[in-house]
């Protein structure tokens, strides 16, 4: 029996869009009311999610998403300080243990899907991918394995820890970082000229992040170059909490709405392996960032989440709103994109040989033999 109207499901895609905005919103609005850590994003999140697998029609406009995630780098270059680059000299002890990290988390996924769950182990390897989504599903699209499987368990992820990572580390009692500055708390937005020179710089290295293919470029290229701008003390403005707001909810929508057409057998089915699959990734990343924060000295928090087995983009945002340090946890889930990017198609090739890292050639159709008179005979 369908959850919703069929009618529903004709919905065109400007009243899709305003449904998911009003439905973003509301959840967001909720979430904050209530107090709950990372407020907009996780109840826009949350709420479209629940749209998404009612079956309800719901969308978000690229180019809304791309405009949101202009704002986000612009914002979250904002929030470096010279304080910030000062600490900089730790980072290669982490991001060390962060590459340490990532086979160990990848071969306990698999491990667990496959002997736990009975997934096929082809499907394990793209599934255990701590991050890089976009690319991990190009590489299983073109590895013909189950991509909605893939999708899944790394759409759970995202979810879970967008939704539940903040409030573990407040029940944990690990607070923000000193010097970064939560969104909620900033009232002065700087002198005009500042912002100009933000907004200018933010949008032209978003363009050019974008042409020359940098992961998550729409967002990481303002964020470079606005963080080099603040850090350097030479700018000080701020993004206005009013656009923070409208961004979070987008993202959380953009986020949920990946769970439109998802079945409920598939749910069924699917769940539970996501979630565990989920959770051993994440005590794996855990402990390479508690041993990763002791070995460099940093605060605990921000290592955990700079770890997280998240997307680039959702665990910076993360970061900032909850107020860690973005550029730490930008810098480490960065590199780990790139060398998910650049090593996951010659661990498939490796472990699954040339089928893993190519589409196999279609077979050749057979030829029929004409039908001659003789034949036609002898069939008699």
């Amino acid at each position: 029996m369908p959850l919703v109207p069929a009618s529903w499901h004709r919905m065109q895609k400007p009243a899709a869009t305003v449904l998911t905005l009003a439905a973003a919103s509301l959840g967001g609005a909720v979430f904050a009311f209530f107090g709950l850590p990372a407020a907009w994003l996780a109840g826009a999140l949350v709420a479209v999610s629940g749209l998404a697998l009612a079956g309800v029609p719901v969308h978000v406009p690229d180019l809304l998403r791309r405009v949101i995630f202009v704002v986000l780098g612009i914002s979250l270059g904002a929030a470096v300080t010279p304080e910030t680059v000062a600490g900089i000299r730790t980072w290669p002890i982490t991001l060390a243990m962060l590459i340490l990290s990532l086979p160990v988390t990848m071969g306990a996924v698999m491990l667990y899907l496959r002997y736990v769950s009975g997934w096929n182990f082809r499907e394990t390897l793209y599934a255990s991918a701590p991050g890089a989504l976009s690319a991990v599903l190009a590489m299983a699209a073109e590895a013909k394995v189950d991509v909605r499987q893939v999708a899944f368990a790394q759409t759970v992820r995202v979810f879970f820890l967008i939704a539940a990572l903040p409030g573990l580390l407040l029940a944990a009692g690990l607070s923000p970082s000193a010097g970064i500055v939560p969104p909620a708390s900033g009232t002065d937005f700087g002198a005009l000229n500042d912002i100009l020179i933000m907004i200018a710089a933010g949008i032209a290295s978003a363009l050019l992040a974008e042409r020359l293919g940098l992961p998550g470029g729409l967002m990481i290229g303002p964020m470079i170059v606005n963080a080099l701008l603040h850090g350097s003390g030479y700018v000080q403005a701020s993004v206005p909490q009013i656009f923070l707001v409208v961004s979070f909810v987008v993202l959380g929508a953009f986020t949920g709405a990946r769970f439109l057409g998802t079945t409920v057998s598939m749910i069924r089915r699917l769940l539970i392996d996501s979630i565990g699959a989920f959770v051993v990734a994440l005590v794996v990343c855990v402990l390479f960032a508690l041993a990763a924060a002791w070995l460099a000295g940093e605060d605990t928090a921000k290592t955990i989440v700079a770890f997280a087995p998240g997307g680039l983009e959702a665990m910076t945002i993360l970061a900032f709103l909850i107020g860690l340090d973005p550029a730490f946890v930008g810098a480490h889930h960065l590199a780990r994109f790139v060398l998910i990017a650049l090593v996951l198609p010659f661990a498939a090739r490796a472990i699954f040989g040339k089928a893993a890292a190519a589409p196999p050639k279609p077979k050749a159709a057979k030829r029929k033999r004409p039908v001659t008179a003789g034949r036609r005979r002898q069939g008699r």
